[in-house]
């Protein structure tokens, strides 16, 4: 896990402790850090927590070649 913790925070720019308190949903982030860290998750290919995921988890995306 501290591979990805460390790829994440690095994508991000902050630490791996940053990161950690945002995929365990505890205090002390500011709001635009914790998007931050969560669209980094997004982009890397990481699933993110099952309590995260709010809304988005219902979203499906299609890539689709030319018809």
């Amino acid at each position: 896990m501290s591979k990805r913790l460390a790829e994440v925070a690095r994508k991000v720019g902050v630490s791996e402790a940053t990161v950690s308190r945002v995929l365990n949903d505890k205090p002390g982030v500011s709001d635009s850090t914790r998007e931050a860290v969560l669209t980094a998750l997004d982009v890397l290919g990481y699933e993110r927590p099952t309590k995260l995921r709010g809304e988005r988890a219902r979203l499906v995306g299609l890539v689709l070649p030319e018809l």
